[in-house]
């Protein structure tokens, strides 16, 4: 069920239920490729998300797409929001949901960038009172790794390469330009030094073409495996959440192992 189409009079009966989750799908706006859209990320979860609502009940927000993504300001497209407002929105949207009747939130991120804002998020939580249960499952990819050791053809499959693309090719084909991937990427975005770190540099210097691997090895088949797989570890998700009897005020980080 999408939140937007739903009447005020729906939302009030649903949220009597007392059970009901409501999902967040986030992502960003950047630059995928020349041959993928910006919303890439929103675009991949909140499908994802709405296919989950289809197995198991539940609710889905209109996705977020706006993120902190300093190190693709470089690229057009690419819309950076700070740290502060991301958080001060996430905990706005939290709290309506939660005025309106409704005390399991999970967010469910689309965007790799986005996964340590959400440990902030999710550690700024312990500290202040609410009377909703937040969970956050920011790396749902997880659930695909199986499937993608099985299907993968090359040896980077990370930003706008082959997983993503498959994932687009799947659900969006009418937005993949592939004519405009000539060519594999001369490289990836290379840590500063010995520092686990990429900065905006690296993206400009070492992968102009804005992605990494070789998004031809893609395929609509491909992603529809590993869709699948996403959208099967998020059902399980809200099952695992639908029977969680938490005190609302609790905070919950879920990776596999928690599932």
């Amino acid at each position: 069920m999408k939140w937007e189409e739903l009447t005020s009079d729906d939302l009030a009966e649903l949220a009597e239920k007392g059970n009901m989750v409501v999902i967040l799908p986030i992502g960003s706006l950047e630059r995928h490729g020349p041959h993928l859209p910006v919303g890439t990320d929103g675009l991949t979860i909140y499908q994802v998300a709405l296919k989950a609502a289809e197995q198991e009940p539940c609710i889905v927000l209109p996705p977020l797409f706006y993120a902190y993504v300093p190190s693709m300001r470089q690229f057009p497209g690419a819309i950076c929001i700070e740290e502060n407002t991301l958080l001060s929105l996430l905990e706005n949207i939290c709290a309506e949901v939660s005025r309106n009747g409704f005390k399991k939130i999970l967010i469910v991120n689309g965007h790799g960038g986005n996964i340590n804002l959400l440990r902030l998020f999710a550690a700024g939580r312990l500290t202040k009172r609410t009377d909703y249960s937040l969970y956050i499952l920011a790396e749902p990819w997880a659930f695909e790794r199986e499937v993608v050791q099985k299907i993968k053809e090359t040896a980077e499959v990370g930003h706008a390469g082959e997983i993503e693309t498959s994932y687009m090719l799947y659900l969006y084909p009418q937005l993949c330009k592939m004519d405009r991937v000539e060519r594999p990427a001369k490289t990836r975005p290379k840590p500063l030094g010995d520092l686990p770190t990429v900065t905006p540099v690296d993206w400009v210097v070492h992968c102009p073409e804005g992605y990494v691997g070789d998004p031809r090895k893609a395929s609509a088949e491909k992603g529809r495996l590993l869709i699948e797989a996403m959208v099967n570890g998020i059902v399980k998700t809200v099952r695992m959440i639908k029977k969680d009897k938490s005190v609302a005020e609790s905070v919950k980080f879920l990776g596999l192992d928690r599932l």
